[in-house]
């Protein structure tokens, strides 16, 4: 393999290893609200901030990614997010 190719490799590789860490830190204020909700006995599931959410992604991408992956991705995220606050 390239010399360019594993260039480009690894900074693929460092950007998952960021991308991982913002996603937990992200888990980790989900936790937090969900701490709070608690507290303060509001609703646990916001379906409408989802919604929102996902939409306002989608018109930061400006069309770099299909709207379908963007949906698709942080739909998973925030899945991910809720088993975890499930398990804690």
């Amino acid at each position: 393999m390239t010399d360019r190719i594993e260039k480009h490799r690894k900074k693929i590789d460092d950007l998952d290893a960021d991308i991982l860490d913002l996603i937990q830190q992200r888990v980790q204020e989900a936790i937090s609200i969900r701490n709070l909700k608690i507290e303060q006995d509001i609703p646990l599931f916001t379906p409408e901030r989802e919604v929102e959410l996902i939409h306002s992604l989608i018109e930061q991408s400006a069309g770099r990614l299909p709207d379908e992956v963007i949906e698709a991705i942080w739909k998973t995220i925030i899945k991910g997010g809720k088993e975890t606050n499930a398990s804690q």
